[in-house]
């Protein structure tokens, strides 16, 4: 009887309006296609032997709609006999280490009887929901003694948020063997599921669910229509809880909108509106409620007159409040009035009428006694509102005179307040929404300043500070010059930040993480800097260039292969060398053995030599190679050694003896890389003719080949088996999948320029780093191949990269004679880096009133504060089909030309409205150019032609050939894409591939003069906006030509490198220069009579690579912007100090590396030796800031 009770009141409890099944893949480095319906794979566990089956989501993922939609199925199906289904809140459980099964059975009322009946004689599906709200960090399994002899027999189904997960999460889950406390965790007793996103066809089944529920005037094409036209909204809503709160908010978004791409939506506006029309439903309710007592009827119409939503709100958020200061944020509150009336909780749970009403309309559940948030999100999002309040009035009598955006928000000078209390940073959700709310709210940016500011002279503001800045860092906010002395920030989380000549002189800064920051120029002197994460150590320095590296399985070693040299074994605890191999060619493969006693290596002497690490004598030669010998490894066992050659063989060889056991011949090229896979049974190489092949390892027989259609350069397998990753020529990473042999779901991950000459994965299997010939290591996410950051410091192709065995550190290794060591967060997850993502970019350029700046990538274009850098709105995206080359953003900044194969397409970027299309039938495209005037749209291809549109002409666009060049003049058949209209648009200057260049009238086509610059490689042409003077960049110099004479008339030198962008500011009295040198120059026009004259006056030297693009703000004097050979944007500032230049950085974009060029840290106390030594590598000094004079920074 009690069975069918406890039946009857689940199926009513556990029933949804709206379910949609959520599909799963099967573990968090699981590939985000590997999914499966979690419903089968559920049943499967249930029907088979294993004992823990651990549901893993995001916060707001389904994992409890999932959990109670389980539970009614269960009972829905139950029959007697069967395994009894026991659905378990946890946080609502007192200890559930400790007798949780017996705890939920009598909270259903069971006797001490029925309990030890059910103990005895009957298996149960316990269905544990929310283990990260309850705050366990122990294994329930095992405090419970479950499926063990004489107790509880059970089927454990726990879900977990993913956020709330350390790296070894799995010891929290994993069952005991049947021996009890003395065997050993049971992996083949545990299973495991993630929860992935929703689908564009589950979010539309949603929808179509969702409709019908409430009578409303939008249909699920209303719905859909919006979700998929405001930017980025339908990747926000691919969670299922944000879905929901989506679709109550985008009726009153959109409502009096008529352009939806320019709506910009974040999580916590969602949540604004979804609190919104909670609290308003909830008091139509009450006011329709003709049951309400007299004295409540008076209370509701207090509540009404007072500002309901206002009340509800301020209730909520104190409650949210309140329990994470009074409960350390387990969500679970319970009241029982007798025993609680004089506690906290009275305040919130009581009686009386108000507390009761304005209880009653917040977003709450109850069960019986205990209360709770309707989802772990809301109660973080009000306590996000306890820091930040941002309440709109809505007193009905100011309703219709209140401006939407009116505010009045809380003094954060509250001393009480979460925000001087509790330490925010692992609270990542709440710190995200306050990020928002940065965004929006000028008002809030200036209290969280004022905090920092309050913590100079208060050291108990120190909490609130440290959480402060973290959110304006995490927010995006640069702190380019501030003052930050004496402030008091530690354990701060100021990673990407921006600190351009800030001066944080007696700061402290204990503990504060400053990986990937900008401190160029800051001023640390007296700052406490114990602690301190610059997020790398010390790079080491080689004699020759690092052409392999790799840790010994236990951590305490790390080798380098040079090749010129031999071999450098370090010590990872002191970072000296413990063992030098020299008298060898160059070495270009080396590798521990599996128990870090022995090394093995080859290179140009055709030898692969092992040697004994403790002894420091070599053991073996083994010869048997007739060319270079590119890759070694050690099997598992440690027993095998196999090496690949440039002489088109792989080689097996016993690491006992050296006796050489199978040579195979198969490849038809030089082989490039060898690798055993995880369980020494099988190898795989692969070659420069783009062939992998797989071989027994026990036989040596082929087993399987394939073409994977690039030159390979590099291989990896995960360490669990399943995954091989390639490294190609000219730029592609590519997946396989090791067991079928067939291309990894996400074939090709994208983002390296040059050839990927190292690859490895994370010992976990969550990552990838690639290493590359684009000087850079990049960091991926396994499972869906997105990319999480670039690691950028190396001035010289990176030749290999590899993890240590933790996975909290990478080593890299490059052709500047250098290994460099970069930390890495355990915590790291792609979700938590998504700010960090970037996309190689084409173009930036200022707007017409210099109010913003435009970027354009290959797959969109974004608009920016040019002030501030703050995101405006993602102003376009291209069609996916495109495959955009370059791009020109029209002189008046509302059009885009885009190169896409053969045609030039315009767009419109106000209304994303596709215009134009010119086409070449016969060549590609490589350059397009605007002229300042906006009348002329020029195109150029590979071959010989100049293509010219007329845009005034009001006709049918059609083109027509400007010129053709002809075939004398040419080294090739091709001509550079350097070209440049003057300022009124009446000439074109053309570079051509014999180093002269013509100038030519674009309405006439004739040829108006000519200059010939021999042996000067042009890179670069533009026209001074006042005159016709034009500039033209080639190899380290600047050629100032006025269009008429024969020579030049001023040559500007300095830089070290080609010239690839010159920009004149509108005055026309200044030149910015960016060169492969990685500066920025200034040059500066001097007039004396009728001579005119150039100077040099300054150098900006902090990028990473060429730099391409240049760009002067046309309205706001002395401000440029640049962008180099990459992702990174930077925006500048000058100002002149009598005959000096000062040049600040306004803010950056992508910058990403730990830039320290001119950082004074003079007398700071507790700054490591290590630290100390980076930061001095990093171009830190002890006393001045700027050297003065030619080639000093400006």
């Amino acid at each position: 009887y009690d069975l069918h009770r406890l039946s009857m009141l689940r199926l009513e409890q556990s029933h949804q309006d709206v379910y949609i099944p959520p599909m799963a893949k099967p573990s968090l480095k699981s590939k985000d296609e590997d999914i499966f319906l979690l419903m089968e794979k559920m049943q499967e566990f249930l029907a088979g032997e294993r004992q823990v089956m651990l549901v893993l989501g995001d916060s707001g993922a389904g994992k409890s709609t999932f959990n109670r939609h389980l539970e009614h199925c269960l009972w829905t199906d139950y029959k007697p006999r069967d395994p009894i289904p026991l659905f378990i809140n946890l946080p609502a459980i007192n200890q559930p280490d400790q007798d949780l099964v017996a705890k939920q059975l009598k909270f259903h009322a069971f006797s001490d009887d029925q309990i030890m009946e059910i103990k005895l004689h009957r298996q149960l599906i316990l269905i544990c929901d929310g283990y990260d709200e309850s705050q366990q960090l122990v294994n329930l399994h095992r405090t419970n003694s479950l499926n063990q002899p004489g107790q509880w027999n059970t089927k454990m189904v726990i879900s977990c948020r993913t956020q709330f997960l350390g790296p070894e999460y799995h010891s929290r889950f994993m069952p005991l063997g049947q021996g009890g406390h003395y065997d050993g965790p049971a992996p083949h007793l545990f299973q495991e599921a993630v929860i992935a996103p929703f689908s564009k066809a589950q979010i539309e089944n949603y929808v179509e669910q969702y409709v019908p529920l409430e009578p409303r005037t939008w249909v699920t094409k209303d719905y859909m229509d919006r979700l998929t036209t405001i930017p980025n909204l339908l990747d926000l809503v691919r969670n299922p809880f944000l879905l929901s709160l989506s679709l109550e908010a985008l009726p009153g978004v959109t409502e009096g909108k008529q352009d939806l791409s320019t709506i910009n939506i974040t999580r916590a506006y969602l949540y604004d509106t979804f609190v919104s029309h909670w609290l308003d439903v909830n008091k139509r309710r009450l006011e329709r409620n003709n049951a309400l007592s007299m004295e409540d009827r008076d209370m509701l119409n207090q509540l009404v007159s007072a500002g309901f939503a206002s009340l509800g709100l301020d209730y909520a958020t104190k409650l949210a409040g309140a329990i994470f200061d009074r409960q350390e944020g387990k969500p679970m509150v319970k009241y029982v009035h007798l025993s609680d009336k004089n506690t906290w909780k009275a305040e919130f749970f009581g009686p009386q009428p108000e507390i009761r009403l304005l209880r009653e309309s917040s977003p709450l559940t109850r069960a019986g006694n205990q209360f709770r948030f309707v989802h772990r999100s809301i109660l973080e999002y009000f306590l996000s509102r306890a820091i930040y309040n941002p309440v709109k009035t809505d007193n009905e009598d100011d309703e219709e005179d209140a401006e939407p955006d009116e505010y009045r928000s809380r003094s954060l000078f509250d001393v009480k307040s979460p925000l001087f209390r509790r330490n925010l940073l692992p609270e990542s959700s709440i710190i995200q929404f306050l990020c928002d709310r940065v965004k929006s709210s000028p008002d809030f940016e200036k209290q969280l300043r004022n905090v920092i500011d309050l913590s100079k002279t208060d050291a108990s503001a120190a909490i609130a500070a440290t959480n402060a800045i973290t959110i304006l860092v995490r927010a995006g906010v640069s702190f380019n010059g501030a003052d930050l002395r004496r402030i008091k920030i530690p354990g701060a989380d100021l990673s990407e930040g921006q600190f351009d000549s800030a001066r944080f002189q007696g700061a402290n800064l204990t503990g504060a993480d400053l990986s990937r920051s900008w401190l160029r120029q800051a001023n640390l002197s007296g700052a406490q800097l114990k602690d301190v994460r610059f997020g790398e150590l010390p790079y080491l320095e080689m004699e020759n260039n690092v052409m392999s590296c790799i840790y010994s399985s236990d951590g305490t070693m790390l080798a380098a292969g040079l090749r010129g040299n031999g071999v450098d074994v370090y010590s990872t605890i002191t970072w000296t060398t413990v063992l030098q191999i020299r008298d060898t060619l160059g070495v270009y493969s080396v590798v521990f053995s599996p128990d870090s006693q022995q090394i093995a290596f080859g290179g140009r002497d055709t030898t692969v030599r092992v040697w004994d690490l403790t002894r420091g004598e070599e053991l073996l030669a083994m010869k048997g190679h007739t060319e270079t010998i590119t890759s070694v490894d050690y099997s598992p066992c440690g027993k095998l050694i196999a090496s690949a050659s440039d002489d088109e063989t792989v080689r097996l060889w016993s690491s006992q003896t050296g006796e050489s056991l199978f040579v195979l011949e198969d490849h038809n090229d030089g082989v490039t890389s060898v690798m055993f896979s995880p369980d020494g049974r099988q190898l795989v190489s692969g070659d420069w003719s783009a062939v992998i092949r797989f071989w027994d390892a026990e036989t040596g027989e082929l087993v399987r080949e394939f073409d994977s259609l690039d030159n390979l350069l590099s291989l990896a397998y995960s360490p669990d088996g399943k995954w091989i990753a390639s490294g190609h020529g000219d730029g592609p990473l590519k997946l396989w999948d090791a067991v079928s042999y067939e291309p990894g779901p996400v074939l090709e991950l994208e983002g390296h320029d040059w050839d990927v000459r190292g690859v490895a994965f994370s010992p976990n299997c969550q990552w990838i780093a690639s290493a590359s010939e684009d000087k850079t290591v990049r960091l991926w996410d396994a499972s869906t191949g997105t990319p999480i950051l670039v690691l950028s410091g190396h001035e010289a192709t990176v030749q290999c990269v590899a993890f240590s065995p933790n996975g909290l550190q990478i080593v890299s290794g490059d052709n500047d004679k250098k290994a460099r060591l970069w930390e890495l967060s355990s915590s790291w997850s792609s979700v938590e880096l998504e700010g960090y993502r970037v996309n190689s970019l084409l173009k930036a350029a200022y707007s017409p009133d210099g109010l913003s700046i435009l970027t354009a990538t290959r797959h969109s274009v974004h608009r920016w504060d040019s002030t501030t850098g703050g995101s405006l709105s993602n102003a376009f995206r291209f069609p996916e089909a495109a495959s955009v080359v370059n791009v020109k953003f029209s002189p008046d900044g509302n059009r885009i030309a885009v190169i896409d194969g053969e045609c030039v397409q315009e767009w419109d970027l106000r209304t994303c409205a596709a215009g134009y299309v010119f086409k070449d039938e016969d060549f590609a495209l490589i350059n397009v150019v605007y002229s300042p005037c906006g009348r002329w749209v020029a195109a150029f291809d590979w071959e010989k032609r100049i293509w010219l549109w007329d845009l005034h002409d009001t006709a049918i666009k059609e083109h027509h050939v400007l010129i053709e060049i002809e075939s004398s003049v040419q080294r090739t058949s091709e001509i550079f894409s350097p070209a440049a209209f003057s300022s009124a648009g009446h000439q074109l200057a053309i570079s051509y591939s014999d180093d002269s260049v013509r100038v030519f009238d674009p309405q006439s086509g004739n040829l108006l003069s000519s200059l010939e610059l021999k042996q000067r490689s042009i890179l670069t042409l533009v026209y001074s906006p006042i005159g016709q003077q034009l500039a033209i960049g080639g190899n380290g110099s600047i050629y100032l030509w006025d269009g008429q004479s024969q020579e030049p008339s001023i040559q500007l030198d300095g830089h070290s490198g080609g010239i690839w962008s010159i920009a004149y500011s509108p005055c026309g009295q200044w030149i910015a220069s960016g060169s492969e040198d990685r500066t920025v120059r200034l040059w500066r026009r001097w007039q004396e009579g009728e001579s005119e004259s150039w100077k040099s006056a300054g150098v900006v030297r902090p990028f990473f690579d060429t730099v391409f693009n240049i760009s002067w703000n046309p309205i706001i004097p002395m401000e440029f912007v640049t962008h180099g050979n990459g992702q990174s944007v930077q925006v500048w500032r000058m100002s002149i100090d009598g005959e000096s230049v000062v040049v600040r950085m306004l803010w950056g974009l992508n910058i990403g590396i730990l830039y320290a060029k001119g950082l004074i840290s003079k007398d700071a106390t507790d700054l490591s030796p290590m630290n100390q030594k980076l930061l001095v590598q990093r171009g830190a000094v002890d006393s001045s800031l700027v050297q003065e004079g030619e080639g000093s920074d400006a």
